[in-house]
């Protein structure tokens, strides 16, 4: 009688071990069959998110503007990159993210993060028209006579040169940069800036009457002196006699 209730029940436990096994088996091949089904659906990125007004973006991080400038201006740093995509910057909504650019802006105009992201990160699109809104950002913080604001506009006279085709924007940043109240304390490239334009613009003349004014009445270093008779002299193909009259008549000699 032992023996059979023995067997009897060795019986049962088989049984569910098999119903067990059965059991996990079909919800292998179901999570199989989900993966196969979805292994191609991940989440899409939904473009650049509207941009709060300057309240609402302090209220989200309660009343604290620092805070919410950092943690706004991250996610612009990381804006597109979900799961395995990595958005490029064609697909952006440029004129969006200008308004985050002046949003954050807004909330720290001092900090250099947001400037570094916009002209070293989102300027490196190659549609001229996303490129404007770009330059005028960076031109605006640019003209700010604070610490060293200026090379955001020296980067937007390039961009506008090089990454706008647009000369007239650029000769016009070129002489917002040259006229900065701070210019005495800027390099000489930076003062230099609407001659090279001009150049590049084909205007030669007015190029090289610039040049020669900035050679014959400010305070140079050798270097700058240098650098200013080598670009008459070798790119614009004036005379070196003349170069040298011009310092002389003008009391400007090095």
């Amino acid at each position: 009688m032992a023996a059979a209730a023995i067997k009897t029940h060795e019986k049962l436990v088989r049984n569910k071990l098999t119903h067990i096994k059965m059991a996990l088996t079909f919800i292998l091949g179901l999570n199989f069959l989900f993966w196969c089904g979805s292994r191609d659906i991940y989440e899409r990125w939904s473009g650049v998110p509207p941009v709060p007004s300057r309240i609402g973006a302090v209220m989200m991080t309660l009343g604290d503007p620092e805070f919410s400038y950092r943690s706004l201006a991250l996610g612009l740093q990381n804006l597109g990159d979900i799961g395995v995509d990595t958005t490029p910057l064609k697909d952006y909504n440029y004129q969006e993210l200008g308004k985050w650019f002046f949003l954050l802006d807004s909330l720290d105009p001092v900090s250099d993060h947001v400037p570094y992201i916009a002209a070293y990160y989102f300027g490196a699109t190659k549609v001229p028209e996303d490129m404007a809104f770009v330059v005028k950002y960076l031109s605006v913080v640019g003209q700010r006579p604070v610490d060293e604001k200026w090379r955001w506009l020296g980067y937007a006279v390039y961009a506008a040169q090089h990454r706008m085709y647009d000369l007239d924007l650029a000769l016009k940043l070129a002489y917002a940069l040259a006229k900065m109240p701070n210019s005495a304390t800027m390099p000489q490239w930076a003062r230099d800036m609407p001659a090279f334009v001009l150049k590049n613009k084909g205007d030669k003349e007015a190029a090289r009457e610039l040049m020669e004014n900035m050679l014959a009445t400010e305070n140079l270093s050798l270097d700058e002196i240098n650098n200013l008779k080598y670009t008459l002299i070798s790119e614009m193909g004036v005379d070196p006699k003349e170069v040298d009259q011009v310092m002389r008549m003008r009391g400007g000699g090095p």
